[in-house]
């Protein structure tokens, strides 16, 4: 298949691509980074696009996936940092559904990026893809929003799967690389009362559920994108000081991070208790169900 990729020089999307290629599709990457520090991403081959204007309306384009979207974690949210977090997801996607309306021929599926920041801070609630938003706070806006400027290509014929994923483990990129040196030095802190809920994957399952949902055609519509196994904060906590073979006694008390990050800490002070039912109804396994192993094969 030739793919359209936005989000492709990312901690996932550099990875599905280079499972993507190993497959033999071909890629065409969006990204703002120059040619030379795009391509040190992607895979052999992949064609790097400034703009979705370089794709002439006669282009043939089977697939979409979209994963744009500017970390949640670099700064604090003021009023333009949030309209930037908007910008980037839901912004390149209205840009995305533009460019199919023009081809002659739009491509038959897209995959599209949310989170389990949809459902927002629901407590021990447990969560399914059936479950509505349990608090409207700003991560629920910036996933509905995005989902909504998504679901705008369903009205083009093209097949829509929307994968809400929860925090991706992986060895090279994502929370886990900003936790491991932290853990290692025994400085590992436990959030507020660590009840709050974290919903998890390993970034080789989250790969494996978007090339599912690429390339088979009944699946369709809201999948969560998370390990069967979400845990507490203080599980995680405890679970990564054992993997790494060191103390935990330390706590991060909540009206500290709230005075420390704003309102960016309801991400770390709030969860979600989401379980990928839709996935165990098609029948997907998931190589690591539990975090225990997903630590042993990362850490």
């Amino acid at each position: 298949m030739n793919i359209l990729m936005t989000g492709g020089t990312g901690f996932i999307g550099g990875a599905l691509g280079h499972h993507l290629h190993s497959l033999g599709h071909r890629l065409v990457v969006l990204s703002r980074q120059s040619q030379q520090r795009a391509l040190a991403s992607c895979p052999p081959g992949t064609r790097i696009i400034a703009s979705f204007d370089d794709i002439a309306d006669d282009e043939a384009l089977d697939a979409v996936v979209n994963l744009a979207g500017e970390s949640l974690f670099s700064r604090r949210w003021s009023a333009a940092r949030k309209q930037r977090l908007l910008d980037s997801r839901v912004g390149v996607t209205h840009e995305l559904v533009a460019l199919m309306r023009r081809l002659r021929q739009p491509p038959a599926v897209m995959v599209s990026g949310s989170a389990v920041g949809f459902y927002g801070d629901a407590g021990d609630a447990e969560l399914t893809e059936r479950s509505p938003a349990r608090r409207k706070d700003f991560g629920y806006r910036l996933c509905d929003a995005w989902e909504q400027a998504a679901r705008e290509v369903s009205n083009l014929g093209v097949r829509l799967t929307i994968i809400r994923t929860g925090v991706v483990l992986g060895a090279n990129g994502g929370m886990l690389a900003s936790l491991l040196p932290v853990y290692r030095f025994g400085l590992g802190m436990r959030l507020g009362n660590g009840e709050q809920w974290l919903s998890w994957i390993h970034r080789d399952d989250l790969v494996a559920i978007l090339t599912r949902a690429l390339t088979a055609p009944g699946v369709e519509g809201v999948f969560n994108g998370t390990a069967p196994g979400p845990v507490t904060q203080r599980e995680f906590h405890h679970t990564l000081a054992r993997a790494v073979r060191r103390p935990a006694p330390w706590v991060m008390p909540a009206p500290l991070l709230r005075l420390a990050l704003g309102e960016m800490s309801q991400l770390m002070l709030g969860g979600q208790r989401a379980y990928p039912r839709r996935l165990e109804e098609q029948g997907f396994v998931f190589r690591y169900p539990h975090l225990e192993q997903a630590l042993a094969d990362l850490v």
